[in-house]
């Protein structure tokens, strides 16, 4: 059975898989949410420009991925 604590954390790691820095946004993680949103949004917007769909793709996962892991993991 799963907690409340750990269905918190498994929200927030949703919540940022699908917007980079949501779930620490919604963690009280102002500062830290914002690093990743406008980093993410850099690093795929520079990535659009370039025309290698594929690279942005995989790139945007990675960021995701490794998002909702903090979101999740991170402890303050």
């Amino acid at each position: 059975m799963v907690n409340n604590m750990d269905g918190d954390k498994f929200i927030r790691a949703i919540c940022s898989f699908f917007v980079p820095g949501l779930g620490q946004l919604i963690k009280g993680e102002i500062g830290r949410g914002l690093k990743f949103l406008i980093g993410f949004l850099i690093i795929w917007f520079a990535l659009l420009f370039t025309g290698i769909i594929i690279v942005q793709t995989i790139v945007g996962i990675i960021i995701r991925i490794f998002s909702a892991y903090d979101a999740y993991a991170h402890f303050a």
